[in-house]
C-alpha cells in the first residue's frame, strides 16, 4: 500500500505539481507579509468578494464556450462551497465561519494539492477556478490561526454537524439531477487516490474517515501544540 502511495504521487501531473506549488508560495508571501504588517487584511472587508469573482469567470467562461453543464459546473464540489461560504461572514457568527474555513478550507485544500481531480487538457477557466478557489481557502485558513484565533472543541464538533448536512444536501441533489458533486456516487477522474479505494460507498466511507481525521489533527495543532508555543 505504501508504494501504491508513493506510485500515485509521482504520477501526479507536472501542470498539477507547478500550480500547486505556485499557489502555495504565493499563500505563504502573502501570509508573511501580513506578519510583518505589509499586508493589511480584513476578512470583511473586499477580499471576501474574491471566491464571488473567480467563480463567476468561471461559470461565464464556460457558458460563452458552450461547455456548462447543471451536472457538473454548479459550485457544488465541497471547496467551492466552502470558499463561497465566506460571503456570509458578515451574516453568521465569526466564529462559526472561521472555525468552518479552518477546518473544512485546510482540509479541502490539503487534498486537492496531493490529488487532482483535473486532466491534462483542461480549459483555462477551470485551472482558475480549481486553483484560485484553494488558493483563497488555504490563505483564509491559515490567516485566522495567525492571526490568533483558536477554533473551540464546540467549533469542531459544530464543523462536522455542519459538513455532514452538506454532504447529505449534496447527495440528494445528486440523485435528483443525475450529478456527482462531492463524489458521492462514483470516484472522481484524474490521479488521485481513489484509485487505491474500493468501489461505492468503500471510497466514499474512507475518504469521509481521512476527512474526519483530518479535522481532528487541525483542532489538536491549533489547540494543543500552537496553544503551547503561545
Amino acid at each position: 500500500m505504501f508504494f501504491d502511495v508513493l506510485n500515485v504521487l509521482s504520477s501526479l501531473p507536472r501542470f498539477h505539481i507547478i500550480a500547486s506549488g505556485t499557489t502555495i508560495f504565493f499563500v505563504i508571501v502573502l501570509l508573511y507579509l501580513k506578519t510583518l504588517g505589509l499586508f493589511n487584511f480584513k476578512l470583511n472587508g473586499k477580499i471576501i468578494f474574491a471566491p464571488l469573482i473567480v467563480e463567476l469567470i468561471f461559470q461565464l467562461a464556460s457558458l460563452l464556450d458552450s461547455n456548462w453543464s447543471i451536472i457538473d459546473s454548479l459550485p457544488l464540489q465541497f471547496s467551492y462551497l466552502t470558499s463561497l461560504s465566506i460571503l456570509l461572514y458578515n451574516f453568521i457568527n465569526k466564529h462559526k465561519i472561521k472555525s468552518w474555513l479552518y477546518f473544512a478550507g485546510v482540509w479541502s485544500t490539503t487534498a486537492a494539492f496531493v490529488n487532482t481531480i483535473l486532466m491534462e487538457n483542461e480549459t483555462w477557466y477551470m485551472l482558475m477556478r480549481y486553483y484560485g478557489h484553494h488558493g483563497l481557502l488555504l490563505f483564509y485558513g491559515l490567516e485566522s490561526i495567525i492571526s490568533g484565533f483558536r477554533p473551540s472543541l464546540n467549533n469542531y464538533f459544530n464543523t462536522i454537524k455542519i459538513t455532514s448536512y452538506v454532504i447529505i444536501s449534496v447527495s440528494i441533489l445528486n440523485l435528483l439531477i443525475d450529478s456527482n458533486y462531492m463524489f458521492t456516487r462514483t470516484r472522481p477522474d484524474g490521479m488521485n487516490f481513489s484509485i487505491l479505494m474500493p468501489e461505492w460507498p468503500g471510497y466514499f466511507l474512507i475518504i469521509l474517515t481521512i476527512g474526519l481525521t483530518f479535522y481532528s489533527i487541525l483542532y489538536f495543532l491549533s489547540n494543543r501544540l500552537l496553544k503551547s508555543e503561545l
